[in-house]
């Protein structure tokens, strides 16, 4: 195959790694960034990161995606071009075809919970903020998860198991048992 061939499977295959993951890479960023501008830049660069490995070899699939992603945030925030925060991803992955919506007091009910979750999520280190972030956020399975974040599937459950735990005592604390 010719030269030009090769750049347009390249490009084919980039565009179909965006139309899958741009949109939760970009949740992901912008959760952790609390920018969403910043988190833009970095999904474009996580996408263009892509782009350089997809000559070398398999297509790369979530995990190296999200792992690009979460190692160019780690050198963003060493870097201090961002901080190391988390904001309520809530409007990113919230369902358009909800019910018909809720009452007054439900509706400020929901937005207390809300606000006392993001509370307690923000309260997370980021270790466990991430497995939070990747397994019940975007659906990750733990082995991807592991993946994303170089370590165990093991650890990967045990950060999540003590994140629920303090997100459970955060939320208790602040009235709103589960």
């Amino acid at each position: 195959m010719d030269e030009r061939g090769r750049g347009e499977r390249r490009q084919a295959a980039l565009a179909a790694l965006y139309d899958r993951h741009g949109a939760a890479v970009f949740r992901f960023l912008s959760a952790q960034t609390g920018d969403p501008e910043r988190a833009r830049d970095l999904c474009q660069e996580t996408f263009l990161r892509l782009d350089r490995t997809l000559g070398r070899g398999d297509l790369p699939g979530e995990a190296l995606v999200f792992r690009i992603a979460r190692n160019l945030l780690v050198s963003d925030w060493r870097r201090g071009r961002s901080e190391a925060r988390w904001r309520d991803p809530a409007p990113a992955v919230a369902d358009a075809a909800a019910s018909p919506g809720p009452t007054p007091a439900q509706a400020l009910e929901q937005g207390e919970l809300r606000r006392a979750l993001a509370a307690a999520l923000a309260a997370l280190p980021e270790a466990q903020r991430s497995v939070i972030l990747l397994s019940e956020v975007e659906g990750l399975a733990y082995r991807t998860v592991a993946a994303v974040l170089d370590i165990p599937s093991g650890t990967v459950a045990s950060r999540k198991h003590e994140a629920i735990a303090r997100l459970r005592e955060n939320l208790r604390r602040s009235g709103h048992a589960l």
